[in-house]
């Protein structure tokens, strides 16, 4: 059997877990003929079942290591890859694109970099994370590389018209970092998490959004030494945001040594690896 990132050795002699993620059409989403083939492997060589990762791939327990190669072509009939494990990269994940509270949609920028980078071997684990917003459904403070989408909001001298939709529920500022005076609406700076949201619902347009960015955390990791992520620095477009993002890996695979994390390279050699993103 070729080598194949994406095994995961079990405790059945012969039988291996597989992990999958999807490179098309849309990174960390599948589509129903997708589902139906993952749902027919794990049925004819499988258990019958799957299970859904933290990192938006879908391994498929206890197939039948005879019949990786057989699979592996399934899978890249239908556009999806094996891989996602040991020093390979992890799958780059990021937030849905419908979620109502994205400064700026992150599923484009993951699916280039698990294009570019899902076959890359590094040091020592990586995985990069992509938060369309400060809330961090996908947990940006707490990985390798942690990207958080910013809008900064601007109050315009269109007049408020008091509707108060920006600041009541379902709609309303999930943070309560609005209010609407007798002089207008105002923003408490710093509650205010700068996802934007506020400018999508205010009608007389007295809310815009003044500019997008993104900020980037680094050397973030879970397991048994958690280690929250520190800030590095921000930039404005996706162009910056990746380019950012493949120095701090050029830099982290000349050198870190075998086996170690971003956040232990940060460590030995201090701070210098946060100045790429200044």
């Amino acid at each position: 059997m070729d080598d194949i990132a994406g095994i995961i050795e079990g405790r059945i002699p012969e039988r291996v877990t597989l992990r999958v993620r999807s490179l098309t059409p849309y990174t960390s989403e599948f589509t129903s003929e997708q589902i139906d083939l993952l749902a027919d492997i794990a049925e004819k060589y499988g258990a019958g079942y799957v299970h859904v990762t933290p990192r938006q791939t879908v391994e498929i327990p206890h197939v039948e290591r005879s019949y990786i190669n057989e699979i592996v072509k399934r899978l890249h009939e239908m556009g999806l890859s094996p891989g996602s494990t040991d020093r390979y990269l992890r799958n780059v994940i990021a937030c849905s694109r419908w979620c109502l509270f994205n400064a700026y949609p992150m599923t484009g920028i993951a699916e280039v970099l698990n294009r570019e980078f899902a076959d890359r071997k590094f040091p020592g684990k990586v995985d990069i994370s992509l938060s369309g917003c400060d809330f961090s459904c996908v947990r940006s403070r707490t990985s390798d590389i942690g990207v958080i989408a910013r809008a900064d909001v601007e109050i315009t001298d269109r007049k408020c018209k008091k509707c108060s939709l920006c600041i009541k529920e379902p709609l309303g500022c999930q943070v309560d970092a609005i209010e609407i005076t007798d002089y207008g609406v105002e923003i408490d700076r710093q509650r205010c998490i700068r996802c934007g949201f506020c400018t999508n619902v205010c009608r007389p347009g007295s809310l815009v959004v003044r500019s997008r960015g993104f900020d980037i955390y680094l050397g973030g990791r879970g397991g048994l030494k958690p280690r929250e992520a520190t800030y590095a620095g921000s930039v404005n477009g996706e162009d910056q945001l990746i380019d950012a993002i493949k120095r701090i890996l050029d830099i982290y695979m000349e050198n870190a040594m075998e086996g170690e994390r971003l956040s232990d390279l940060i460590e030995r050699q201090g701070d210098a690896i946060l100045e790429v993103c200044k």
